[in-house]
């Protein structure tokens, strides 16, 4: 499994942070050591898959983090802080991976907690519209559009998420996506066998 990290810039002088209490972690995290990076910079790690939801009447970007614990309630290591944008009613799974990229074998649990909410001026350019979710051989392909509707090009990271039937992440793979300015490009991802439910939204973006 291939873990991506977004990392966001927010407008600063227009920006307004949320209440925080906007901000639900689901109780639905999973525990994973698994590969993360990819390439050169692929390796195994623990990480935490969870979801975020945004109640409140403006979309953020939300940050979250945390720290991984053994069965006893005694700290194993950090979790490296990461930002996604959610729009106002929506959630986002969040992937929070060991700060140090290492596995942590006693880790049976973690800590989670929002550290930020931040609202820009403006929502992001790029956005994954037309959703849709197939049924394939006992696990869901969810498929989308990817629109930029910024005047130039970027490169996109795409994130899929896949939830099992009591609604737990079960993956997150991404791919960074090149698309034309004011342009929409068609993305699909495959969830692993088992999985009911599928969603693609957009990490970071570099243009």
């Amino acid at each position: 499994m291939l873990v991506g990290l977004a990392v966001v810039a927010c407008e600063g002088s227009k920006s307004h942070e949320l209440d925080h209490d906007r901000i639900h972690v689901i109780d639905n995290a999973r525990l994973r050591t698994d590969t993360v990076g990819e390439g050169k910079w692929e390796e195994q790690a623990t990480f935490v898959l969870v979801d975020a939801a945004n109640d409140a009447g403006d979309g953020a970007y939300v940050t979250l983090a945390g720290e991984l614990d053994d069965a006893s309630g005694g700290k194993v290591g950090d979790l490296r802080a990461q930002s996604l944008w959610i729009p106002a009613g929506e959630q986002r799974t969040f992937a929070l991976v060991d700060r140090e990229h290492k596995p942590r074998p006693t880790a049976a649990g973690a800590k989670l907690f929002v550290r930020g909410a931040t609202a820009p001026a403006s929502p992001p350019p790029a956005s994954v519209g037309e959703q849709r979710q197939l049924v394939d051989q006992g696990r869901i392909v969810v498929q989308g559009t990817l629109h930029n509707t910024a005047p130039r090009a970027g490169n996109i990271m795409v994130i899929a998420s896949f939830h099992d039937g009591d609604g737990r992440p079960m993956t997150r793979p991404f791919s960074m996506v090149p698309i034309d300015g004011n342009g929409s490009q068609a993305v699909q991802f495959v969830g692993p066998p088992g999985s009911k439910q599928g969603a693609i939204f957009v990490g970071d973006s570099v243009y």
